[in-house]
């Protein structure tokens, strides 16, 4: 059935589907409305296809990818709805104090970042190419016609956005433009990491989900811990978001034998681990404010477990067909 749908499609549905249905930011309930889902599909879908299109076009990897992630998010969060700035943004909770120096949301603006790479970008673009595996490494908008749709989409849902803001962060706009402009064209010109193989035994599927799960599970809890409890100052916290990320990262690299040794039942099974964070939690956490959580989710993660179990199949058929060859 999949191959009837046109994988940048796909991705267009799935990015606003995980960085605000399942992260719970939009319940199903205010995802279906059709402004809204219209709203968050031009500005995710269309972003993580872009982001995926030029690191196919530049001929460039994972690394690339995440720093367009990383840029994805600036874009959104610091020029889009300004939460990085704007003390009054209705999701910061302590945010809105914690961290705050000279005009920033400092924790926020890291910690939304990350998130925004990893989840809205990372994870869409690399569930979809598990989806389509024999299109992993070709284009996915041949046509300049779908090309300039998607800047067109992108960039409009900007200019929406910037008339109906009203917080100004001053000086801090500009430096955010910079700031992205300067992730871009890192993405584009650096030279892709080079790790030689690790000749080791590749962790397990489950291992991997463990290591998505409790990777958001550990970073949301030291923002949490700073925030909502006093455990530490802030600047401890950034430094603690940032080691604990290096960390997890050296941790992908180490067990999946620098990104040679894994396969597609491990890429989604780390994706499905962090994405389960957020459908395990989100009831237990919001559930009262949005109760549609607590029939939604169950069928998300059976969406997820499924989708695993027919990729599970694909690669163990791939495997024993290739052996018997």
């Amino acid at each position: 059935m999949l191959r009837r749908i046109p994988p940048a499609l796909v991705l267009f549905i799935i990015a606003p589907v995980f960085g605000e249905m399942f992260s719970g930011s939009s319940p199903l309930n205010e995802f279906v409305n059709p402004v809204t889902f219209i709203t968050l599909a031009l500005l995710y879908g269309c972003g993580a296809i872009i982001a995926r299109e030029l690191v196919v076009r530049w001929r460039q990897g994972w690394f690339s990818l995440l720093l367009l992630g990383l840029a994805y998010g600036i874009h959104e969060e610091g020029l889009l709805v300004q939460s990085f700035f704007d003390p009054a943004w209705m999701d910061l909770g302590p945010l809105a104090t914690y961290g705050r120096v000279a005009g920033v949301n400092w924790v926020w603006t890291v910690h939304l970042t990350i998130f925004h790479a990893l989840i809205s970008i990372a994870a869409s673009v690399a569930f979809v190419e598990i989806l389509y595996p024999d299109r992993r490494a070709v284009s996915w908008v041949r046509h300049k016609g779908w090309w300039i749709l998607n800047w067109l989409g992108f960039s409009g849902v900007y200019l929406l956005w910037e008339i109906a803001t009203t917080y100004d962060p001053g000086v801090w706009k500009v430096l955010t433009v910079l700031a992205i402009l300067f992730l871009v064209l890192l993405a584009r010109f650096i030279p892709a990491p080079w790790r030689p193989p690790r000749h080791r035994a590749v962790l397990r599927p489950l291992g991997f989900w463990l290591m998505g799960f409790l990777g958001l599970f550990v970073q949301f809890t030291l923002v949490s811990q700073g925030a909502d409890h006093g455990a530490y100052p802030f600047p401890i916290a950034l430094l603690l978001i940032t080691l604990f990320d290096v960390f997890m990262l050296w941790m992908v690299l180490r067990w999946s034998g620098n990104g040679r040794a894994w396969d597609d039942r491990h890429r989604l099974a780390l994706i499905n681990g962090a994405l389960s964070f957020f459908l395990i939690f989100g009831p237990l956490t919001v559930g009262r404010q949005y109760p549609i959580m607590y029939l939604s989710n169950p069928v998300f993660l059976g969406l997820l477990w499924w989708t695993a179990r027919h990729v599970n199949r694909r690669v163990a058929l791939e495997q024993k067909t290739a052996t018997t060859v």
